[in-house]
């Protein structure tokens, strides 16, 4: 016999492509896992105005949580509108799972492009032009902060407008999703090692 043929090589071949197919099922699964917790874990900060555990601080921040006669609004921190637009998609793309969360549009939902402009307006801040009465916006919010200062409440004075105060309202940059994951960055990877390898062992994640 001048040679010799081993038998069995497809087996091996078709097992590992069915590993590669197993590991890639883990691995969807692990990042999918984690994108849904964080996810809902922005939604909740967004709620409460603390993203990444930073309240807002801004002085518009203040004025926005009071209601017409100064009380704090119940479950209304600034924004609290925005945490439904947060969403997360993980999908294949180009042979590499990624993971992408904030204010996205997902596989099966897009995000209006209005919402989106709006979104991205209080991410970056912006100035906009008050079309209404300036001298009646100061009794409004002074009426509100005399009740506030009564009170001792260290709000009060975000209430009072100055006389060099014109028509133009800042708007504050409000970067909730960078610094949200810049805090969480290493802990999301940590979690998505430890996802992949307990559902490698068969766990439910």
């Amino acid at each position: 016999m001048i040679k010799a043929q081993l038998r069995g090589v497809k087996k091996i071949d078709s097992l590992i492509a069915a590993e590669k197919r197993k590991q890639k099922r883990a691995m969807n699964t692990a990042v999918k896992v984690e994108g849904f917790r964080r996810m809902r874990q922005l939604r909740d900060q967004v709620r409460r105005g603390e993203p990444a555990g930073h309240p807002y601080a801004h002085p518009l921040s203040r004025i926005a949580r009071r209601t017409k006669t100064g009380r704090l609004r119940k479950n209304q921190a600034p924004l609290y509108r925005m945490a439904r637009f947060v969403r997360y998609d993980a999908q294949y793309r180009g042979g590499d799972i990624q993971l992408q969360f904030g204010f996205v549009g997902g596989a099966r939902s897009r995000l209006a492009t209005s919402y989106k402009a709006l979104i991205q307006k209080h991410q970056a801040g912006v100035d906009i032009l008050y079309g209404g009465s300036r001298t009646e916006l100061g009794r409004r919010l002074a009426r509100i902060g005399g009740k506030l200062k009564k009170k001792n409440d260290p709000d009060a004075r975000y209430f009072f407008l100055r006389k060099t105060t014109g028509r133009a309202v800042d708007i504050p940059s409000r970067d909730i999703v960078d610094t949200f994951y810049k805090r969480y960055r290493d802990d999301m990877l940590r979690n998505i090692k430890n996802n992949f390898r307990r559902k490698q062992r068969g766990e439910r994640i």
